[in-house]
């Protein structure tokens, strides 16, 4: 039996989201739909703890284990004189000199990571050199380097053009079959993960 990683009940915030329940299982590659200002971003919100819920409950497996890679992350002015490689380490800068900690299999992971998302050939870049989609993808890997239980991704696929679309997403159903990591992907298009997912929730403040 699949673990449960995400447990929605009755879940309601201030005039946003009304009555919402949904169960998500170890493994899901999730999709949730609906339009501008229906509460999409607001329930992500209210599951990683930033907002308070107004009533019902939220229950995650391991709040722990959860990376998160928000709307317009690309919008986010990075100046400062960081490489591609270092901006993905620093998912272990909870860690005393994490640099000098990281295993030889985290390594090699973060590695393997780069080659699926196309980044490898960036590796000594400064962030700040990037364009949109890439530091998108540098910002994806960083979240899966410590292998979460949950990945959340709030419109990520905003500003790909449909190869790169499609690829993006072709590597992250490789994520989710290998690691059985549960992906909570958030977008108004549906078409490009047809194939993809196990679950598809609408939410328009209401679950639909």
């Amino acid at each position: 039996m699949k673990n449960r990683v995400i447990e929605v009940s009755n879940l309601s915030f201030e005039n946003v989201l009304k009555d919402i329940s949904l169960d998500i299982f170890e493994g899901d590659f999730v999709a949730i739909l609906g339009p501008n200002g229906g509460g999409k971003s607001t329930f992500i919100k209210l599951l990683l703890g930033i907002y308070e819920i107004s009533s019902g409950y939220i229950k995650l497996l391991d709040k722990k284990s959860i990376a998160y890679v928000p709307q317009n992350v690309t919008n986010i002015d990075i100046i400062f004189p960081a490489t591609v490689d270092e901006i993905i380490k620093t998912a272990f800068a909870y860690r005393n000199s994490f640099f000098k900690k990281i295993s030889i299999e985290e390594n090699d992971y973060i590695t393997y990571l780069m080659e699926q998302f196309d980044i490898s050939n960036l590796q000594n870049k400064l962030i700040a050199e990037l364009s949109g989609g890439q530091k998108q993808r540098v910002m994806i890997v960083r979240a899966l380097a410590n292998k979460p239980k949950l990945l959340i991704l709030d419109e990520p696929d905003i500003g790909l053009d449909t190869i790169s679309q499609e690829k993006f997403i072709s590597c992250l159903k490789e994520i989710n079959e290998k690691d059985k990591t549960t992906i909570l992907f958030v977008t108004h298009h549906l078409e490009p993960l047809k194939g993809y997912l196990t679950k598809t929730f609408t939410i328009n403040q209401v679950l639909q």
